[in-house]
């Protein structure tokens, strides 16, 4: 088993006053290259692999399936952040024996951001795996993202976020859903929910979307898409 984890945390103290970053990591096994650079304060970042750990929690701080895993298989997380208050989770849950790749990449500059990512594959053994990738980055404040995934094939979602007050989800069922995604807003907020589903749990069929949104308006803008 090979590691290599790079981890930088910048904590900024003040006077009478302590305001630390958090970084809570659960890993266990497989080939890991793991970047946290945090710069603000009081940014909590988790990434979890190991299944049944009551401190992996999803964005809202909550346990649940979907925020811890089986196994590491090959990962590549990277993070970065920079503002205050912002909450990173991560996990690919992946299963074992399988071509998995992992890769996640989150970059974050605002404020009180929160991101998941997630993926699972439930521990899976017929070697029908191989990529899962997300790429989120966030400029604004008081974004919120997810990208769950269930995992068993290749999924992707490059998510990109500029503003305030977004709220991205997709919901992919794998083998073979694609997302990319652009979020802005010059007026009021952007609400995106992308599934792309399939017909069973493991969808053999090629769903693929590409959504770029601008709202202008003041009460903001709603999509929703759903690929069966």
């Amino acid at each position: 088993m090979t590691i290599a984890l790079a981890l930088v945390v910048t904590l900024l103290t003040l006077p009478n006053v302590s305001r630390a970053n958090e970084i809570y990591i659960n890993q266990v096994g497989d080939d890991l290259t793991l970047e946290v650079v945090q710069q603000g304060e009081d940014n909590y970042f988790q990434y979890c692999a190991v299944n049944n750990d009551t401190n992996c929690v999803n964005k809202n701080g909550v346990h649940n399936g979907w925020a811890d895993g089986v196994a590491s298989d090959n990962a590549i997380v990277t993070s970065s952040t920079v503002g205050n208050d912002n909450t990173v989770v991560v996990a690919h849950s992946t299963g074992q024996n399988n071509t998995n790749e992992n890769i996640t990449n989150i970059d974050i500059i605002g404020d009180r951001n929160k991101v998941e990512n997630f993926f699972i594959n439930a521990s899976y053994g017929g070697g029908s795996g191989g990529l899962k990738e997300s790429n989120i980055e966030i400029d604004g404040d008081d974004n919120s993202v997810k990208h769950n995934s269930d995992s068993y094939g290749e999924v992707e979602a490059n998510i990109s976020v500029t503003g305030d007050d977004n709220d991205v989800i997709v919901y992919q069922r794998s083998k073979n859903n694609i997302a990319n995604i652009d979020v802005t807003n010059a007026g009021g907020p952007n609400t995106v929910n992308i599934q792309q589903l399939g017909s069973g749990y493991q969808d053999t069929g090629l769903n693929s979307y590409s959504l770029t949104q601008y709202c202008t308006n003041s009460n903001g803008c709603t999509v929703n898409v759903t690929q069966n």
